[in-house]
């Protein structure tokens, strides 16, 4: 019976593992199957599941023979549709550069997945892997052989000169300096240009200096080299041009770019007697005094020199401080301007304007507003005010309402609609400009009726 209870366990074991499984899986899709050397084609894996993932997918490293593999490590979330069900896809990517014909393949992938099986909330880890696709990388055709063999998107070529070529004598030193970018390809795959020797100058070249500059989605390089003239003979004289051309995969055809030569016109030099010593000096030390030429340098803070980068963050404290500073009194003038705005009669008479029409709003707003009122013949009381003035027409619609609400016990009595204009036009004919008007202080509530 205990064995019986142990097979049976260890098969819904096996059983939940297997439907693990069977929910999720990988493949691999690669774009190219046949290229040609240098050629890159792009495999994209895709990892899918049937509920989600609960850690990130972990691989192991892929190495193809006579190809260099260059990862991307952006990964894609989609969701993907297979026999009318629904998978959640995570898919990366790898360019790969063949440099060798013959036939390969993409290898297999062990990748390791964290996810819950269907109808459980529980991640379980599973191993799954991908099949091998195979490819061919074709060779060179045969038109181009012994030629510079390169493959790109495209390429652009630059060049500049350390000093101008006018006014050249003999002894002159120049330095050309040729830039190869190139879109597509791995920097260490842009061919170098050839450096014929010249009758009339030595020609000292530079190690070249390799960029990686790829972006997000491609591989990119650019190729940097200097090239010393040294000028050992007056004329006139021809700067070769300097010519790179590639194959266009995706066109099917040649493309060339080239830096153009130029014309020199060296003058003779009546002091040559350095001449020879730095002939010699270049031979011997031009390259390794340029590369340390260009490790050696002031120190740079996000590409800005270390005393510029200072004078430009103290400039910004400076402007940030003043700003601040301004920001802070504004806010103290507005909020001293507010203070003395909601103790003064306009803002008082304009509650009042706005109260609404209901039982005590009016005629409470009507109280606070006297209170700071400066008016000509004005008393503390505004029945008294009214008696004594002309306005006895506003004193009884205020009588009215007094009789209402307090003799008559009608809470819900409403002054009449035209109220609030006569008591406009009342203090538009008897406010006094000669004196100041009176402020109340703001801590003072105004009394409402319970």
């Amino acid at each position: 019976m205990v064995k019986k209870l142990a097979i049976l366990l260890l098969f819904c074991y096996s059983f939940i593992k297997i439907e693990a499984q069977v929910n999720c899986f990988a493949n691999v899709a690669i774009d190219k199957h046949s290229v040609y050397a240098q050629e890159p084609f792009k495999a994209t894996v895709t990892v899918s599941t049937a509920t989600w993932y609960t850690a990130p997918l972990d691989f192991d490293n892929i190495q193809i023979s006579n190809a260099f593999i260059l990862p991307f490590s952006r990964t894609f979330s989609t969701m993907l549709t297979v026999n009318g069900k629904q998978y959640a896809s995570l898919q990366f990517y790898f360019i790969v550069f063949p440099y060798k014909p013959g036939n390969y393949s993409f290898p297999a992938i062990n990748i390791r997945v964290e996810t819950p099986p269907l109808g459980s909330s529980t991640s379980q880890k599973v191993t799954i892997n991908t099949s091998p696709q195979k490819f061919v990388v074709k060779d060179i055709p045969q038109k181009f052989k012994g030629e510079n063999w390169f493959v790109a998107k495209n390429v652009y070529v630059s060049e500049h000169w350390n000093k101008s070529l006018n006014n050249l004598k003999v002894g002159d030193v120049l330095k050309r300096t040729v830039v190869i970018d190139a879109k597509g390809t791995l920097p260490q795959f842009i061919p170098g240009f050839k450096n014929d020797s010249l009758d009339w100058a030595s020609v000292y070249p530079d190690d070249p200096d390799l960029a990686d500059t790829r972006d997000d989605y491609d591989a990119n390089g650019k190729r940097t080299q200097t090239i010393t003239y040294l000028l050992e003979k007056e004329g006139t004289f021809e700067m070769p041009a300097i010519n790179i051309a590639w194959w266009n995969p995706y066109a099917s055809r040649l493309y060339k770019r080239s830096a153009a030569g130029a014309t020199l016109h060296v003058k003779a030099n009546p002091n040559l007697g350095m001449l020879t010593t730095l002939k010699d000096s270049l031979s011997a030390f031009s390259a390794a005094k340029e590369a340390v030429h260009q490790h050696k340098g002031a120190l740079r803070i996000y590409g800005i020199l270390w005393y510029w980068f200072l004078l430009y963050a103290l400039i910004a404290l400076c402007l940030t401080y003043v700003v601040v500073r301004m920001i802070i009194a504004a806010y103290k003038k507005i909020r001293q301007r507010r203070r003395l705005y909601v103790v003064s009669e306009p803002y008082w008479f304009k509650k009042f304007l706005s109260a609404q029409n209901k039982t005590g709003s009016v005629v409470n707003a009507l109280y606070a507003w006297w209170d700071r009122w400066i008016a000509k013949d004005k008393f503390p009381s505004v029945n008294q005010t009214l008696q004594d003035g002309q306005d006895k027409h506003i004193l009884e619609e205020m009588n009215t309402y007094n009789k209402e609400v307090y003799n008559e016990g009608n809470k819900n009595a409403l002054v009449d609609k035209d109220f609030k204009t006569l008591i406009r036009q009342l203090r538009k004919e008897r406010t006094s400009t000669n004196e100041p008007a009176r402020q109340v202080d703001e801590r003072q509530d105004l009394w409402e009726e319970s």
